[in-house]
């Protein structure tokens, strides 16, 4: 089969944990499919299109493009090309990444479906004097963290003036919601079908520091607030609260038509009720994220893992045959190139 690997080549503000994380996935990922005996194309998208005829020519697009140029709005716009133009494609659909990026749609789709989401507003002029505190002061069409540092919670009126000042000079929306403080934890999807639980232990944070995964916390290894926030896979909890889990984030899977793979994050406050923070479409992939870290306490492999993800795309767009042949035995090794 011919399959191109899809990815954005980074913007000249990106830190370089950001850029190796990108290229170490699309590395990896080529070398499990030419290991298998198709043929990889590995394409850097921008906005000249280049990119375009070698996915057409592709029996299937491994998508691990998160946006053009850095910049996360393009991200659906690359998905919208592919759908239309009929090419099998993994992940989500444009709708999911469109309502997902943009976080007030997607917490006013989920709380309409009766789902539990923390109290939240659009920094749009003044805010009720009832909104609760603390607040957690965020972009309202960002992800992988950015804008979050230890300075996003807000614990009174005056503060969260300032940051919200602060934050509509880097972003177009801002969005504050109510702090949940609890446990943190995060439910994997391929597919339907739910991963086992992961838990963030954030007791290593320096002191004074908020238990949130900040910018440094994702993306600057060795810092105090990575070192501060461990995943834990399996999370050591009881099966009657990992099936309440799993069910409420299977729910806002649903609600937010996942497919393909995906990650919803929630938060287990004080008194025992769960909060959906984030629905996640296409989180990172590379082997020591989050969603491989689940895989494996499932029972697989990094390369089962991303078979799993081409599995789930090529059934859903050429059935099953399509599938099997993709995940058929070896044959000789096939080598990759870079469009």
């Amino acid at each position: 089969m011919r399959i191109a690997v899809l990815y954005d080549p980074g913007a000249d503000d990106w830190a370089p944990a950001e850029i190796r994380s990108v290229l170490n996935a699309v590395e990896e990922i080529g070398a499990i499919f030419a290991g298998m005996g198709h043929e990889i194309r590995k394409v850097p998208v921008r906005h000249d299109m280049r990119w375009f005829p070698v996915a057409r020519r592709a029996d299937l697009v491994f998508n691990l493009c998160e946006g053009v140029h850095g910049q996360s709005e393009w991200e659906e716009h690359v998905v919208a090309v592919l759908e239309f133009s009929g090419i099998p494609v993994t992940g989500c659909g444009v709708w999911t990444l469109a309502a997902c990026r943009r976080k007030a749609v997607a917490n006013a789709l989920l709380a309409h479906a009766g789902l539990p989401i923390p109290r939240w507003t659009l920094a749009q002029g003044e805010i009720d004097e009832s909104f609760p505190l603390p607040a957690i002061v965020k972009p309202a069409a960002e992800d992988a963290s950015a804008g979050l540092d230890r300075g996003s919670i807000v614990t009174d009126r005056r503060a969260l003036r300032t940051r919200v000042a602060a934050m509509t000079e880097q972003f177009e929306e801002v969005l504050v919601q109510a702090y949940v403080a609890g446990r943190e934890f995060a439910v994997g999807f391929v597919g339907n079908r739910a991963l086992p639980i992961s838990e963030i232990d954030f007791s290593r944070m320096p002191e004074g520091a908020w238990p949130i995964l900040t910018y440094a916390g994702k993306w600057e290894p060795g810092s105090p607030d990575d070192l501060g926030s461990v995943p834990v896979c399996p999370a050591g909890i009881p099966q009657k609260l990992a099936d309440k889990l799993a069910k409420l984030a299977e729910a806002a899977w649903r609600v937010m038509q996942g497919k393909g793979y995906g990650r919803v994050d929630l938060r287990l406050d004080e008194q025992g009720r769960a909060w959906i923070l984030d629905v996640n479409p296409n989180p990172d992939l590379n082997d020591d994220a989050g969603l491989s870290r689940m895989a494996r306490a499932a029972g697989w492999d990094y390369a089962e893992l991303v078979r799993r993800i081409a599995e789930v795309a090529l059934r859903e767009a050429q059935g099953e045959k399509a599938a099997l042949e993709l995940l058929a035995p070896s044959r000789r090794p096939r080598a990759t190139r870079t469009a």
